[in-house]
């Protein structure tokens, strides 16, 4: 069986990758499933397991980047769980491709924690397009500000106490996570999102699928090492 395409849209929260893979899925006249990082983390990976979990520190846990400063920016940790949890996530999509489906995937393909490292493995031997969107840090700033995570949690059911020391946290994730998902610089196409709007990102990203295969994991797995 011919094994299925699998684009891997990367990049922080505000770049526009939800929107673009959804944008994918419908349009395309082909069979695509479609699954994300939202999906993984707020659907399928336990709660209490995740970074506002009490347990965070056995799943995906949020610590200060400098412990001298513990009210400074933040950054993610994985514990074994979160570890499992990710291999899990990239073991799905490689499954996908091998049962012959197209899936579009999108993800935050960071180097620390090694999320990049294991996906360019557990899919190896399968057709992969790598695709990076990435917009200016102030225009993430300004995209996330105007989304107002406040107004979305459920104040009446954690508390306002609650809300607020997550928005605090999200917001203190904010510049670790810009640097982590954009430290890998390689991909097979790389989009700024300011410059260009969903529509002409989707086309961009068909175009390029339509040139031929992916060859960034190829070359990113000369890069890293296999995990132990």
């Amino acid at each position: 069986m011919k094994p299925g395409q699998i684009i891997i849209v990367n990049g922080t929260s505000g770049s526009g990758k939800s929107t673009t893979c959804e944008l994918l899925a419908r349009e395309s006249e082909d069979f695509w499933l479609l699954y994300g990082i939202d999906h993984f983390l707020s659907g399928t990976l336990p709660a209490q397991f995740g970074h506002h979990g009490p347990r965070s520190r056995e799943g995906i846990y949020a610590h200060p980047l400098d412990e001298a400063e513990p009210d400074g920016p933040l950054r993610w940790s994985f514990g074994p769980q979160g570890i499992r949890a990710f291999a899990t996530l990239h073991e799905w999509v490689a499954a996908a491709s091998r049962q012959g489906c197209n899936i579009i995937l999108d993800h935050l393909m960071m180097i620390d924690p090694p999320v990049l490292q294991d996906a360019i493995w557990r899919m190896q031997g399968l057709p992969v397009l790598l695709v990076t969107l990435k917009p200016p840090f102030e225009v993430l700033q300004q995209r996330l500000a105007q989304r107002k995570y406040d107004k979305k949690l459920p104040t009446d059911v954690l508390g306002a106490d609650t809300v607020r020391i997550i928005t605090d946290r999200l917001d203190r994730l904010r510049p670790w996570f810009y640097d982590a998902v954009y430290a890998n610089d390689i991909c097979d196409l790389e989009i700024d999102t300011e410059r260009h709007a969903p529509e002409v990102v989707r086309a961009m990203i068909e175009h390029r699928l339509a040139q031929g295969p992916g060859t960034a994991f190829e070359a990113l797995r000369d890069r890293f090492s296999r995990l132990a």
